[in-house]
């Protein structure tokens, strides 16, 4: 029922909306249309954040610049979730007529799954948002044309070797994917279990191959986690004296003091990690807020706090630096058949990984 009054509401307000363009011209009314959703994201006053980034620890900060900056006292509900896992609470609660999830984050197959499922719609954020946040029309138009207005641009997934620097120099560590699999490092790899990130390779490599260096490494008896803040733990505990993992998982834990570094090969998968907003979200014009602030004007204060930036090359980011400063290159799923030929290549990666 609520949902039904929220969809009537809206309608009223899209036809209220139409008027006022028409009376103030497009500026003018954008600028109503803004202020007018910031009015009901005030009334929403919570959002239900279901993500392991940003870590728990420092959401509060990201909450109060949040709140600061539109004189809000809203406050976020988090529940650490990776993208699988957030997948499955949707398309569970949708079938129970009932969403829960404001905000979640996935990359291009989660994204897929929903947008089949018809579980993520359509928004115009250039229209509300453009004047307050110019730079959302970046964050639009920087994903699969697909998924463009229904998924923003959040957060990029490029891949490092992390390693532990008391126990290793640079000079000792691999170079390449493959190096990894030597004998040497036998019960010292920490890999994440979900087959990343040698799925993302498979459109541009093959097949074929990204499976055969799967072999060696599951050969090699690797130390298998969930996701990358799982793999990164395990080097930083000391478990693991290498692992594959995110750029931003393995800064953020160098930042927390811990004898960490990490580099990347000379070519790595890069994936967009997409900010999403399923259909049907209980707190939608608060859940739009935050999402447009937090990938424009509040990105800034995000990246520092979780170390997770954006790759492409022209991007004022850390990321971005980091990633020419190496001269690394990233290949990066386009098209919905290279995302398709990556979700076929994950599969089969996690059947060798875990027998199943």
């Amino acid at each position: 029922m609520a949902g039904e009054i929220r969809q009537r509401s809206f309608t009223l307000h899209g036809a209220i909306l139409l008027l006022v363009l028409a009376a103030t011209g497009p500026l003018g009314a954008q600028a109503k249309i803004f202020q007018q959703l910031v009015e009901n994201a005030k009334r929403e006053g919570e959002i239900n954040l279901w993500s392991t980034t940003p870590d728990e620890s420092v959401t509060p900060k990201i909450v109060e610049a949040f709140n600061r900056r539109f004189d809000l006292k809203i406050k976020v509900n988090q529940t650490p979730m990776g993208s699988r896992d957030l997948v499955t609470r949707i398309l569970t609660g949708s079938a129970a007529g009932k969403i829960e999830v404001d905000v979640g984050q996935g990359s291009s197959d989660s994204v897929a799954i929903l947008a089949e499922k018809g579980l993520l719609e359509s928004f115009d954020w250039q229209g509300v948002f453009g004047k307050e946040f110019p730079e959302i029309a970046r964050r639009v138009q920087r994903v699969i044309p697909e998924f463009r207005g229904k998924v923003l641009d959040y957060w990029h997934l490029a891949y490092c070797i992390l390693y532990r620097k008391d126990r290793l120099s640079e000079a000792q560590v691999p170079r390449t994917w493959e190096a990894l699999a030597d004998p040497k490092w036998r019960n010292q790899v920490a890999l994440n279990q979900e087959g990343t990130p040698f799925q993302y390779l498979a459109p541009f490599w093959g097949e074929a191959s990204v499976l055969e260096i799967a072999r060696k490494l599951k050969a090699n008896q690797p130390i298998f986690a969930r996701g990358a803040p799982g793999v990164a733990a395990a080097v930083e505990s000391g478990e693991a004296t290498l692992a594959i993992t995110t750029v931003g998982q393995a800064d953020f834990r160098r930042t927390k003091g811990a004898p960490l570094e990490w580099l990347t090969p000379a070519e790595i998968p890069m994936e967009i990690e997409h900010l999403i907003i399923p259909k049907a979200a209980p707190h939608p014009n608060l859940a739009r807020l935050w999402g447009a602030w937090i990938t424009t004007e509040g990105r800034p204060l995000f990246e520092n706090l979780t170390r997770n930036g954006l790759a492409w090359p022209d991007e004022n980011s850390f990321l971005a630096r980091r990633l020419k400063q190496y001269g690394t290159k990233y290949v990066s799923i386009e098209t919905k058949e290279q995302e398709r030929l990556m979700a076929e290549a994950r599969q089969k990666i996690v059947q060798i990984y875990l027998g199943k």
